[in-house]
C-alpha cells in the first residue's frame, strides 16, 4: 500500500519491488526522475508533449495495467477496503499474468485514424494449474487467517526428502 503520492513513498515502494538492475521506464513525474539515478538505466516519456511511445521506451504495461484495476474495480468489485486491497490486487495481477497474445487487428478510431489493437486470450485453466502445482509440489501448504496460504519450512521439506 502506497500511503501518500510523494517522493518518500515512491522510492520506498520501487526500492522494496525492483531490482536495481532492472530498465525503469517511467513518465516524466519528478519523482521517477530522482530516483531513475538508482537503477541500471531510466528513460523517460513526455506525455505533456504527447510522447507516449519512443522506440521500445514506454509506460504502456503499467498504465495499461492501472486502467485494467480501475475497471475491475468499478465492474466487478465496486468498492476495495484498504485492509483487503493487497488480496484484490494480488487477484487482479494474476489475471493479468494469465494471458497471452492471440493475434492483431486493424481498427479505426473515432477521428478516422487507423490503429493496431493487440487481442489477448486467457491461458487454459490447465495450463493455469499446471504451472500452480509445480512450486507447490513436495510443500505442505496451510491456511492462513486472513484467506491466504503459506508455505510450511523449507527445511521440514529438505529434512524429508534428503533420506
Amino acid at each position: 500500500m502506497v500511503a501518500a503520492l510523494s517522493l518518500d513513498e515512491a522510492e520506498r515502494v520501487l526500492e522494496a519491488a525492483v531490482d536495481p538492475d532492472a530498465h525503469l521506464m517511467s513518465d516524466e513525474w519528478k519523482a521517477f526522475v530522482a530516483i531513475g539515478s538508482a537503477f541500471a538505466a531510466h528513460d523517460t516519456v513526455r506525455h505533456s508533449q504527447r510522447e507516449h511511445v519512443r522506440g521500445s521506451i514506454h509506460a504502456n504495461s503499467a498504465e495499461g495495467f492501472n486502467d485494467r484495476l480501475r475497471r475491475m474495480i468499478a465492474g466487478v468489485f465496486h468498492h476495495i477496503s484498504p485492509d483487503h486491497a493487497d488480496l484484490y490486487f494480488g487477484e487482479i495481477g494474476f489475471r493479468w499474468s494469465q494471458r497471452t497474445v492471440a493475434g492483431q487487428a486493424e481498427r479505426r478510431t473515432c477521428k478516422g485514424r487507423t490503429v493496431i489493437q493487440t487481442l489477448w486470450s486467457r491461458v487454459p485453466t490447465a495450463l493455469q494449474l499446471a504451472a500452480v502445482c509445480r512450486h507447490a509440489v513436495g510443500r505442505q501448504l496451510r491456511r492462513t487467517k486472513d484467506g491466504g496460504t503459506k508455505h510450511l519450512a523449507d527445511t521440514y521439506r529438505a529434512a524429508f526428502f534428503s533420506g
